[in-house]
């Protein structure tokens, strides 16, 4: 059994490690309240632009664009992966992490984009550097800064360097919630609007300058909208993940405190009984020897 001392610093460290874990069980529930109000914001946004492009699609049967196409056989894919920049967040990473390495390898024609430390990093252990690595992001994922990095994934797709943009990150709305997912961010099909109720009778609806002119200025709105989204959710999951996982590090901390004190007091208790026994001999032998 460790002794008294032993046991008291044991305690020590454990404290001194449920106040951290308390504190960022904290901090992570405060950055997911505010960033729940973008979620939802990003939500009705997309879902309106999405709504009006149906409509058009439904009022106009002569809509065309560039990015309204198949994805052609056998084509070059580019995957987005949107990790944390840390650890201590459960299996968050992992799991997305792995499903991306799962879809990246069935796909010969690939380019990998990061965005998180732990995506890059893991990439790299596989022998697959990234193709290009996007810091700051994951702990920021500002709407100025999605509209910088989907200029430049429009221009890698009209450049024809990229035939298919996929996203793999965590979901944190519906069905799918706290679950990592794949989607496609380009080229737009019609299925994608599949789930959007059908478009109310618009014979009175007046498109200006023209239907065709409207849809092709809410293609990049649609685009901004669902990579923004993405980058939100992501931050929200991962901050969910970490604070679930501190709240259990803080309670499996509070039932090891329990355990220790208890070890604590019984080797204290023995200690004084063994100083009690080794006084009583030691009085013992003097008495002894009077006699």
């Amino acid at each position: 059994m460790a002794s008294a001392t032993e046991i008291r610093h044991h305690i020590a460290a454990v404290e001194q490690t449920q106040k951290i874990t308390g504190a960022m069980e904290m901090v992570s529930s405060t950055r997911i309240k505010r960033v729940m109000t973008h979620i939802e914001q990003n939500r009705r946004y997309f879902d309106n632009v999405q709504r009006t492009m149906r409509e058009i699609l439904a009022s106009a049967n002569d809509i065309t664009h560039p990015y309204l196409q198949d994805v052609p056989p056998d084509s070059h894919c580019t995957f987005i992966v949107i990790s944390g920049d840390k650890g201590l967040c459960g299996s968050y990473n992992h799991n997305v992490l792995q499903l991306a390495y799962d879809k990246i390898i069935d796909r010969p024609k690939h380019s990998i984009m990061t965005i998180g430390n732990t995506a890059e990093d893991f990439f790299r252990s596989k022998g697959m550097p990234p193709d290009i690595t996007v810091l700051g992001i994951a702990q920021d994922p500002a709407l100025s800064r999605a509209r910088i990095l989907i200029r430049d994934i429009m221009n890698m797709y009209d450049s024809g360097e990229t035939s298919e943009i996929q996203i793999v990150y965590t979901s944190f709305y519906g069905e799918t919630k706290n679950k990592p997912i794949v989607r496609r961010l380009l080229p737009i099909r019609l299925d994608d609007y599949m789930e959007i109720r059908d478009a109310e009778q618009l014979r009175e609806v007046i498109f200006h300058p023209s239907a065709q002119e409207v849809f092709d200025l809410l293609v990049p709105q649609y685009i901004l909208g669902l990579l923004f989204g993405m980058m939100v959710q992501a931050y929200a999951g991962e901050h969910f993940a970490r604070m679930t996982a501190m709240h259990n590090s803080t309670t499996n901390a509070t039932d090891m405190l329990k355990g220790l004190r208890t070890k604590y007091n019984m080797a204290r208790q023995s200690a004084i009984t063994n100083e009690i026994a080794e006084i009583t001999g030691a009085a013992e032998i003097l008495r002894g020897g009077d006699r």
